[in-house]
């Protein structure tokens, strides 16, 4: 399995140049690397983002703010009174099906070879 994700991590080096000559009509090594770091600063941030939200770090907060919310409300307090629901549920987020670590290993890979390569063209 992680032979698959090695090559087509390589092999969308070269797509993503041609991605990139695609929008661009004067494109070169420089643009390349730029728009590499780019691809995976995104890829990177999003994979981070959606590890912290599966994780439930913002089940907390959000059970928080329901909890205060229903508390300054008088209707929401004779509701639960009525009804006999003192003790309210926590919001929990399902796991993500697609695993946040593919995107950060991808985002980190395209990120480190656009550092190398800024670097050689930069003393080159």
């Amino acid at each position: 399995m992680e032979i698959k994700k090695i090559l087509f991590w390589l092999l969308s080096l070269p797509l993503s140049y041609f991605v990139l000559s695609l929008f661009h009509q004067s494109y070169n090594l420089l643009n390349w690397v730029d728009f590499l770091f780019l691809v995976g600063l995104v890829l990177l941030v999003t994979g981070g983002l959606m590890y912290v939200v599966a994780g439930g770090f913002f089940s907390s907060f959000f059970h928080s703010c329901k909890v205060f919310f229903a508390a300054i409300s008088r209707k929401e307090e004779i509701i639960s009174e009525i009804e006999g629901k003192k003790e309210r549920s926590r919001i929990r987020f399902r796991k993500s099906s697609f695993p946040s670590g593919i995107l950060i290993s991808f985002g980190t890979g395209y990120c480190i070879v656009s550092l190398i390569l800024s670097i050689l063209l930069v003393h080159s």
